[in-house]
């Protein structure tokens, strides 16, 4: 089935529209708690969607611009030409913290309680790749195939296309698995190392805090590595995710 598709690399700023289209359309089937930090659509109209779907392709892409170790990578439907995977492979030749581990900001959020919630839950997803990955190494920070396609073999394109940039420059690797996606890691020998589950407690917590935590709220996350040359285990046969 994979031979049905090809893996190419972004960089139009319409292929990137496309990769946004596949990425919201992975993340609502099944419906996803952790997408929805990155992806507010703030009212409950279809113009309010849209601009939510259009606001998401501008910031993507200007955060691509603006990242040097930033490489997006899709899968086509040679057939219909249509994008059905993509995945985001940052690439770091030196320790990207050099600074300690960072503060990050969700500021495509408006200020206020929901802003502060999926702040709490971005910082506490990332703090382990930031105290422990301070060497040269390639993180996989987005994985996505459209419902119509999965389990053909697409994720394990995506997969395979980092993992031999990470074994061509003898680099380790990073990521932060959800429960689904785990297994697909776990071929490409990456190795849990703890389940993560989140701390949203908040004294004194408002009506806004509590709808936050039962609609925003990830499922458990596996962070996740993978030794330099996936600690020489053989890929020569491909899984189908």
């Amino acid at each position: 089935m994979a031979s049905k598709f090809i893996v190419k690399q972004a960089r139009m700023k319409g292929e990137m529209d496309r990769i946004m289209d596949v990425i919201w359309a992975a993340n609502y089937t099944p419906y996803e708690p952790f997408a929805q930090i990155f992806f507010p659509v703030l009212g409950v109209l279809p113009s309010h969607l849209e601009d939510a779907i259009a606001e998401s392709k501008e910031r993507f892409w200007a955060q691509h611009l603006g990242d040097k170790s930033s490489n997006w990578f899709y899968v086509e439907e040679i057939e219909t030409h249509k994008p059905v995977g993509c995945a985001q492979w940052q690439v770091f030749l030196e320790n990207p913290f050099p600074n300690g581990v960072p503060k990050l900001q969700t500021t495509w959020w408006p200020k206020g309680e929901h802003r502060e919630f999926c702040e709490l839950i971005l910082n506490q997803i990332y703090k382990p790749r930031a105290s422990w990955m301070t060497r040269p190494h390639l993180a996989l920070n987005w994985m996505a195939v459209i419902p119509s396609h999965r389990r053909l073999g697409i994720g394990s394109l995506l997969m395979a296309h980092g993992t031999r940039r990470a074994d061509s420059l003898n680099l380790e690797c990073w990521l932060e698995a959800s429960l689904m996606g785990r297994p697909l890691y776990e071929h490409f020998a990456f190795k849990p190392l703890f389940k993560m589950a989140f701390d949203t407690s908040k004294q004194d917590a408002s009506d806004i805090w509590h709808k936050c935590e039962h609609e925003m709220t990830p499922g458990p996350f596996f962070p996740m590595w993978r030794p330099k040359q996936g600690g020489l285990k053989s890929q020569s046969r491909l899984p189908i995710f």
